[in-house]
C-alpha cells in the first residue's frame, strides 16, 4: 500500500481542481484500491483559489458579501475566513472575467475587490488578507479597489474620474482616507506573474487582448498606467502587472506586500508537510508547458517533491513539454480535443487509470 497525493492545479474551461483531483484519484482507486489517497487540489493565487484553500482547511468559514462585478452588476459572492484571523480574498468570483457577460476592456473595474477587502478590515476578527488576483477582467491599476476602500482618484478639476482604465490618463492626484485600520500582518497580493505594470510586458500588453482590448485600447491603457505611476511617483517593478495592475495600486497607497501566490497557498495549506508523508505526488494542468514553470502551482508543487525526493506524476490536458511515461495527457486518451474538454471527467478517471498502472511501488 502507498499513499498517494493529488495536488492539481485546475484545467481551466474543463475542471477545477477539485474536480481534477477526485476524478483522477476515482481512476487510481480502480486499479490500485488498497493505496491512501490524499486530496489536496492547489492553486497558484487565480480562480480557484477559495476552493482550494477551503477543500483542506476544514474549520475554514465562508462569508458572504455583495459587490459589484468588473462591470458594475451586484452579485452574490464571499470571502473566507481560515484559522482564526485570516481571510482570503478572491478577486476572480468578486470582478473577475467570469463575472461579466460581455467584456469591456476601458471600463472594467476592480471595485468589488475593493468592497471584499473593506468588509474584512471591518471585520475585528481578520489581522491578515490575503488577495488572490489572478482572472481579472479590468485593467485599472487599482483605483477600483482603492475607490471603494476610501480613497478618491481625482482630475485636475478635483473630480472623481471614473472606474475603469479609461479614466487612468486624467487622473492628477489621489486623497487618502482619514484612517485606514492596519493589521497585525498586513495585507498580501498574491500573484503569479511577475510583469511590470507598463510596456511591452506589461498589463495591457500582455494581458489586455485577453480582456477584449484592440491595439488602440491596448495603447490608451499602457498610456493611462504610466501617468498612474507618474501621479504616484514611483518607479515600475515586477509583479505590479499583476491583475490589471491591482497589485501596484494595493502595494502603494494602501501598502500591501505583493508575494508568489503559490508559496504562500501552500504553506496556508501545509503543502510540504503532506509531500513528506506521501509515496508519490500526483499534480496537473490544463496545459503543461514553459509557463509552467514560472510561478505556476504545478512547477511550484514539482519543485517541491524534488527538494523532498518524492515521484511525481503529471496529469494534463495537453503536454507541451517533453513526453514521459510520468506524464498523460487527455488528448492522448480521448478521440479529440473537443472531447477532451466536453467530457474531461471521463478522461480525467481513465488519465489517473493510467497513471496508476505505471506507478511502481
Amino acid at each position: 500500500m502507498a499513499q498517494i497525493l493529488f495536488a492539481p492545479d485546475s484545467f481551466k474551461g474543463s475542471a477545477t481542481s477539485a474536480q481534477v483531483a477526485a476524478a483522477l484519484a476515482a481512476g487510481w482507486k480502480m486499479v490500485r484500491p488498497g493505496d491512501e489517497i490524499v486530496i489536496a487540489p492547489f492553486a497558484d493565487g487565480g480562480e480557484g483559489t477559495l476552493d482550494c484553500i477551503e477543500s483542506v482547511t476544514p474549520e475554514s468559514v465562508r462569508v458572504p458579501i455583495t459587490v459589484q462585478s468588473a462591470t458594475g452588476t451586484e452579485h452574490e459572492s464571499s470571502w473566507l475566513l481560515v484559522g482564526a484571523d485570516t481571510a482570503v480574498i478572491e478577486m476572480a468570483t468578486l470582478c473577475g472575467i467570469t463575472t461579466v457577460e460581455k467584456l469591456d476592456p476601458m471600463g472594467a473595474h476592480s471595485f468589488g475587490l475593493g468592497q471584499a477587502i473593506k468588509a474584512a478590515l471591518d471585520d475585528q476578527r481578520v489581522n491578515e488578507i490575503l488577495i488572490a488576483v489572478g482572472g481579472s477582467a479590468s485593467t485599472d491599476a487599482g483605483i477600483g479597489a482603492l475607490s471603494a476602500l476610501g480613497f478618491k482618484a481625482l482630475d485636475s478639476s478635483g473630480n472623481q474620474i471614473a472606474l475603469g482604465g479609461a479614466g487612468l490618463q486624467r487622473l492628477t492626484r489621489f486623497e487618502k482616507p482619514a484612517e485606514i485600520r492596519k493589521l497585525e500582518r498586513g495585507i498580501k497580493v498574491l500573484v503569479d506573474v511577475q510583469s511590470p505594470l507598463t510596456g511591452i510586458n506589461g498589463a495591457a500588453y500582455i494581458y489586455g487582448p485577453q480582456k477584449g482590448a484592440d491595439s488602440t485600447q491596448v495603447e490608451e491603457l499602457d498610456r493611462g498606467l504610466n501617468n498612474f505611476l507618474r501621479v504616484l511617483e514611483v518607479s515600475d517593478q515586477a509583479g505590479f502587472g499583476a491583475a490589471g495592475g491591482v497589485s501596484c495600486g494595493l502595494a502603494i497607497l494602501p501598502e500591501a506586500a505583493i508575494v508568489s501566490g503559490v508559496a504562500t497557498i501552500a504553506e496556508l495549506i501545509g503543502l510540504q508537510e503532506m509531500i513528506q508523508r506521501s509515496d508519490c505526488v500526483i499534480t496537473g494542468e490544463g496545459s503543461f508547458d514553459d509557463q509552467s514553470y514560472r510561478g505556476k502551482a504545478v512547477g511550484y508543487v514539482l519543485k517541491m517533491a524534488k527538494e523532498n525526493n518524492r515521484p511525481v506524476m503529471i496529469a494534463c490536458g495537453v503536454n507541451k513539454n517533453e513526453k514521459s511515461e510520468s506524464i498523460v495527457s487527455l488528448v492522448e486518451l480521448a478521440p479529440t480535443v473537443e472531447s477532451a474538454m466536453t467530457d474531461s471527467q471521463q478522461w480525467l478517471i481513465e488519465c489517473g487509470k493510467v497513471l496508476a498502472t505505471r506507478f511502481d511501488h
